[in-house]
């Protein structure tokens, strides 16, 4: 689960083997911590309880952390620790995508002053791609063909007192037509563009953590798809 709390990473892993991708790791064991205080990095926490995990949930949402700083846990049991933090927040479903060009450009919206990727929330009827490409389209004016998913996000954020739990699905795009590309203004849009690969890292650190994983993890699948 890529769990983005205040924006920062809380991963929950289902084995060891997931956090090999992190670079630069400290893995610690559960059993010796029972705060996130003082860490800072990458930072692995094994043999993590149901109880723990709750604690540390709490603890991210009642403070914000470095940009530098992420958290990736093994609980003792994967699947109820998930379900029992979902049933901490209103869920919230949402589909989005990374297109490319011909020219490997990356086709970028700047919103709220940070730089994102087209997304939105399912309208009642649809599935997750039908969403991801209605939303990609409406936000950007871009045509565009669907490819294979991505990956996941989960994100938090509070609208009207009311914690929600942002599951967005993404998925890679290939452009077929940008002539009519604008920046969808009622959506608080400001600027739809294409970004070339060396430009990419440098611009998305004005972005959301989510948004940059995402971007890593779809990186890595075209370097693995072109070998």
């Amino acid at each position: 689960m890529n769990l983005y709390i205040n924006d920062t990473p809380f991963f929950l892993l289902r084995s060891l083997q997931d956090a090999e991708p992190l670079k630069h790791k400290s893995i610690i064991n559960g059993e010796n911590i029972s705060s996130l205080k003082n860490l800072s990095g990458t930072v692995v926490i094994t043999n993590v309880s149901i109880e723990q995990a709750m604690n540390f949930l709490q603890e991210l949402k009642d403070n914000h952390y470095d940009d530098d700083t992420s958290f990736s846990i093994l609980p003792d049991s994967y699947n109820e620790t998930k379900n029992l933090i979902k049933q901490d927040f209103k869920i919230i479903d949402a589909a989005g995508g990374v297109v490319s060009n011909k020219k490997g450009k990356l086709l970028l919206i700047y919103r709220l002053k940070k730089w994102d990727l087209p997304k939105g929330k399912l309208d009642y009827g649809e599935n997750f791609k039908m969403a991801a490409v209605r939303e990609v389209e409406e936000e950007t004016g871009v045509k565009v063909k669907l490819k294979k998913r991505i990956t996941t996000t989960w994100h938090t954020y509070t609208f009207r007192n009311v914690s929600i739990l942002k599951r967005n699905k993404w998925y890679a795009m290939r452009c077929l037509d940008d002539s009519d590309m604008k920046p969808q203004n009622e959506e608080n849009i400001e600027k739809v563009t294409w970004i070339s690969d060396h430009e990419v890292s440098t611009t998305i650190k004005k972005s959301y953590r989510s948004i940059r994983y995402v971007i890593e993890v779809f990186n890595r699948q075209q370097v693995k798809s072109s070998k």
